[in-house]
């Protein structure tokens, strides 16, 4: 298996934190499936999106067929999460672009808040919704600082908001964002 980032590893961790063999998550930015495949590791069901044929292959070929009734990888934009599952207990995204792939088709900043904002009231008490950015790319600092400014309007009250990153780098490496939700009587979808 590819050796995973310190970021990335750390990001796993938290997620360990929040999820269940009883729960059903989405990893929005499939990728090459590392981290759908992860999510399959713990979780009862994985729906997966990207908006690469490519994406799909890669992660198809990862996909054990154990896996296979655990996981639906769904070739569309994340934007389009709640057109196939509405009920789920966090959601992931790696942002930026595919690893080894075209890196002018990125996430990007306008995508990105749109979906959050939209699955934001879907997210129960203790899920979540993890991110890891990557400002070192034009399109993803773009996207780091939407990201930064749309996490200063949402409720304090209702949600948690952890950011890791490696302060003392000096080349703008990824860091994680997590919203949890932390109230239990705000009415969700």
């Amino acid at each position: 298996m590819k050796k995973r980032s310190i970021i990335t590893r750390l990001a796993h961790e938290l997620i360990k934190l929040y999820v269940t063999k009883d729960d059903v998550v989405i990893d929005a930015t499939m990728g090459h499936g590392f981290d759908t495949i992860f999510l399959a590791g713990i979780a009862k069901k994985v729906y997966a999106f990207d908006i690469q044929e490519s994406a799909l292959f890669s992660t198809k070929e990862k996909i054990n067929p154990l896996q296979q009734n655990h996981i639906q990888l769904i070739h569309d934009s994340h934007e389009h999460i709640l057109n196939y599952v509405t009920s789920f207990k966090g959601v992931i995204f790696n942002l930026g672009y595919l690893p080894h792939g075209d890196k002018t088709i990125t996430t990007n900043k306008h995508t990105t808040l749109k979906t959050i904002d939209s699955i934001l009231p879907y997210i129960p008490y203790q899920g979540f919704i993890s991110i890891v950015v990557y400002p070192g790319h034009e399109a993803g600092y773009e996207e780091s600082l939407a990201l930064n400014d749309y996490l200063k309007t949402i409720d304090t009250n209702t949600y948690h908001i952890l950011r890791v990153d490696l302060p003392y780098q000096n080349n703008k490496p990824p860091y994680i964002l997590m919203i949890i939700r932390e109230k239990e009587d705000v009415h969700t979808m």
